[in-house]
């Protein structure tokens, strides 16, 4: 809707009004008053006996309830072996730790400790882990080699890290 439309009943009210020739005054009168003086007794009032005496609501008593203890159940041990956790590579000089999904395990990682100024890509291996291991970026990874994303490595294929 226009706003002029909107604005037209408001324009005419106020016409109306002005042309009014009513001698009636439609403001309230105004009277003037003095600051107010400063109070100097104080009225004192008793307090209500209600307010003087505590409220006491006695709380509820409770029963422990017997609680149930299971027995403990005898569990041998299992030796943890490596495949639970996945399985463990040596890339160069630095220890490649995964997951049973052959994703890498970044914590367990050493950062930049892949040192040779080329990489063979194995299978399962990203530009990301790449760059991890020798401690670059995956841009300058990308740009040394002329990849462009999504970035699609190929078993056997030769990387530049220099």
């Amino acid at each position: 809707m226009k706003k002029s439309f909107f604005l037209l009943p408001v324009f005419a009210l106020a016409l109306t009004a002005c042309s009014n020739s009513s001698t009636e005054s439609t403001g309230a009168e105004v009277t003037s008053v003095g600051a107010p003086a400063w109070q100097t007794e104080v009225q004192s009032a008793e307090m209500p006996s209600s307010m003087t005496q505590p409220t006491y609501q006695p709380q509820p008593s409770y029963q422990p309830q017997p609680s149930y203890q299971p027995q403990p159940v005898q569990a041998m041990p299992q030796p943890v072996t490596q495949a639970s956790y996945g399985q463990n590579e040596m890339v160069g000089n630095c220890n490649v730790v995964r997951d049973g999904n052959n994703t890498p395990i970044y914590a367990q990682i050493q950062k930049g400790c892949y040192t040779d100024s080329s990489y063979t890509v194995g299978k399962n291996d990203t530009v990301f882990l790449i760059a991890y291991l020798s401690g670059k970026s995956v841009s300058q990874i990308a740009s040394l080699n002329n990849l462009s994303q999504p970035y699609q490595l190929k078993t056997g294929q030769v990387l530049r890290l220099r």
